[in-house]
């Protein structure tokens, strides 16, 4: 780390107001992964202002923790900044030139307003520190989000030597000549640094970060041809850190090229509307779409693989997960990922891409292309489940789900006994802990208010009650105004603030006063994420939403989940190529495509190595005690996944690995286990069991 100890920054008035600063950058939606790809794309700017060729750029990352609460990131490159950099580029905000500083070469940067943003959004405080033509400069954010250079440390006259050890990077192990470089003047460099990164301000959950920012959509293909390096706590973890290579899926190994047509129709409403994309300057531009023999869904480590990226000139200008596309064709679209190229969404009459480049602003020309690139991805997938369904369909011939009838049955008896047994009452198990209003026993807030929940999900138009508890008469009075506010524009308050009434008080088991309130929110596009926090006086309490899309119909859920066979049982939601919902062998034993999830329905994967095994060399197939002892094990999986999801959900605090052990792997497998010896006598030991004897 540098051995500057302790910075003074001179604050500075910033170009515009710091609340809109506020504003804006609540709006990118930063995690540390996203941050380290817009410094990445900084430092290759930087590189390519001074026509440096892509094997001479070297950028290191360096994670170094801390025990008092000063951990930090750094990006380290070996160009440098002007003080005349800093004021023409770093001061100013918004300036779709910033990046390229009056060069007529395309560059990374949009506005310049990223890797600050990061900066000031996720940081403590945070600075660059910087060399070039023999000077020193030190700019930065405090505490107070408020910018300047240090004290001290504004274009001031230094030797390369001492530099390099005011900056921390002395010791740093990089190529030879790039260090000769620094020490004859012909280079310097940058290390831009944050102290206490969000969320980890003391332990760094580096290997997370990484393993997301490689496949990152703005960084991934810097980081096939650039040499970046990664340091932790003094030790190199990654001499070159590459994107992970994606295998084929077999059959599907050559991409599938579509030309964008030059008018594209799609329906808004009940309207048809017909799109142009004619421009004697931009060519209409192709889709690409490629197989994958690895899923790209779940938790794993490609998960964020499965996605489309529009690229630009220079860099991605947005990316889309495939499941945010309206693809209905899964799990096959879950192995399919790709890009876009459409040159002429940079085109600036066209208005099509946003400050931050991860989506594209909303208009008749992006939603007639998503829609467009939609129907092709479900096309690809369509004719990868036919290919699976053909192998599937004389194995299945024999098959019968009568099994899995008498596991649904006794599921439904003895989940709702079960769960509230581990829980308490008011468990609703059945959406895979999407239910969003649980009831809880009524304790007093510990903080003076508090909401019942830490987060929740609203459909997209429609007023969703939030309930706030507030500890009356101490410390908060009855009649005390409670102000509510949203961090984002798109997720609307009824109202700004509320009084804690008397009507609202109910007491608690141990006799204190508490007022329950409800507070209404509307969420106005899917996706969105924001925060509700309520204040009344020094004590405040945070929520987050998330707005997803609003459930067809009646709206009412599923009191239990419907579990299915893969490639046997007809989709209930009608919408699997051939009404058949067809697995492959990689996909996980319990199975839901996104659409399965609101409607709390699972499918045990019968192409599953060991499904598909038993199905074949086990004596009786389906009607063999091992396959029936397989299927009362899918549903165990489930009952743990749904328990998971809502211990999470009441005592998200407490979600921990001794708690997971006691009331999940503990008390309610024990729990199942009895219950089905009992139950399920029968069905899992008798030989000649039938289910047509079955009462």
């Amino acid at each position: 780390m540098a051995k500057i100890t302790s910075l003074k920054i001179l604050e500075e008035k910033n170009v515009i107001d710091d609340h809109l600063l506020d504003i804006i950058g609540n709006e990118f939606k930063f995690d540390h992964a996203k941050g380290l790809a817009e410094w990445l794309k900084n430092s290759v700017d930087a590189y390519i202002r001074t026509d440096t060729p892509d094997s001479e750029n070297h950028i290191i990352f360096r994670f170094t923790e801390s025990k008092d609460s000063n951990a930090s990131i750094e990006c380290i490159d070996f160009v440098g900044m002007t003080e005349n950099d800093i004021i023409k580029a770093l001061k100013r905000w918004g300036d779709p030139e910033a990046a390229k500083r009056g060069l007529k070469k395309q560059t990374y940067g949009g506005h310049g307003n990223g890797g600050k943003f990061y900066m000031r959004q996720m940081f403590n405080r945070s600075h660059f520190i910087t060399y070039s033509n023999g000077y020193f400069n030190i700019f930065g954010f405090n505490e107070r989000k408020k910018y300047g250079f240090a004290k001290g440390y504004k274009n001031k006259k230094m030797k390369p030597e001492k530099a390099l050890k005011l900056a921390g990077i002395d010791r740093l192990i990089f190529p030879i000549n790039v260090k000769q470089k620094i020490l004859l003047g012909k280079t310097g460099f940058t290390v831009v640094v944050g102290f206490a990164p969000a969320n980890m301000k003391n332990k760094i959950k580096v290997r997370r970060i990484i393993e997301k920012f490689k496949n990152h959509p703005q960084s991934r293909r810097i980081l096939a041809r650039i040499n970046v390096s990664a340091i932790y706590n003094e030790e190199y973890l990654h001499d070159l850190l590459r994107p992970e290579k994606i295998i084929a899926l077999l059959d599907f190994e050559k991409p599938k090229i579509a030309e964008i047509p030059k008018t594209l129709i799609f329906e808004s409403g009940n309207e048809k509307v017909t799109v142009k994309l004619t421009n004697p300057k931009f060519s209409s531009g192709k889709l690409i779409l490629k197989t994958s023999e690895q899923a790209l869904s779940g938790s794993g480590k490609l998960s964020d693989l499965n996605r489309i990226d529009f690229v630009g000139e220079l860099g991605i200008i947005a990316s889309y997960r495939i499941s945010e596309l309206r693809v209905m064709t899964f799990p096959q679209a879950s192995f399919i990922y790709g890009e876009c190229k459409c040159p002429i969404l940079e085109n600036p009459q066209e208005d099509c891409v946003k400050n931050d480049r991860t989506k594209l602003v909303e208009n008749e020309t992006t939603l007639a292309l998503l829609h467009w690139i939609a129907e092709r991805i479900d096309e690809l997938a369509s004719e990868i489940s036919a290919k699976e369904q053909k192998k599937r369909s004389e194995e299945m011939k024999k098959f019968s789900s009568a099994h899995n009838e008498i596991l649904n049955l006794w599921k439904d008896k003895f989940m709702k006994k079960v769960f509230s047994e581990i829980f308490g009452e008011g468990i609703k198990p059945g959406v895979s802990g999407k239910s969003r209003f649980l009831r809880k026993l009524l304790k007093v807030p510990e903080n003076g208010i508090e909401f019942t929940f830490r987060a929740a999900e609203i459909p997209i138009n429609q007023s969703s009650p939030l309930t706030l508890k507030a500890a009356v008469s101490d410390p908060i009075p009855i009649g005390s105004i409670i102000s509510i506010r949203s961090n984002n524009q798109l997720i609307e308050l009824e109202n700004n603030k509320i009084t804690a009434k008397s009507d609202f008080v109910k007491l608690t088991e141990e006799g204190k006063t508490v007022a329950v309130m409800n507070i209404n929110v509307t969420g106005r596009r899917i996706g969105e994420e924001g925060k509700i926090i309520a204040r009344a006086g020094k004590y405040s309490d945070e929520m987050k939403i998330t707005v997803i899309e609003a459930k067809s119909g009646s709206g009412k859920k599923s009191r239990h989940p419907k579990v299915l066979l893969s490639g046997h049982d007809l989709d209930p939601l009608g919408i699997a190529p051939e009404g058949i919902v067809v697995l492959m062998p990689r996909e996980p034993v319990v199975y839901q495509r996104p659409q399965d999830v609101p409607e709390g329905i699972y499918w045990i994967n019968t192409s599953s190595s060991l499904a598909n095994a038993i199905l074949k060399r086990e004596s009786g197939g389906a009607e063999s005690k091992r396959w029936k002892d397989y299927l009362f094990q899918r549903y165990v999986d489930i009952f743990v996944k749904e328990a998971l999801y809502e211990l999470q959900k009441r005592d998200p605090d407490n979600f921990r690995a001794d708690r997971i052990d006691n009331s999940i792997m503990g008390a309610l497998i024990t729990k199942i286990h009895t219950a089905a010896t009992v139950d399920l006598e029968e069905f899992l030991f008798e030989e000649t069991y039938s289910p047509s004897n079955s009462t």
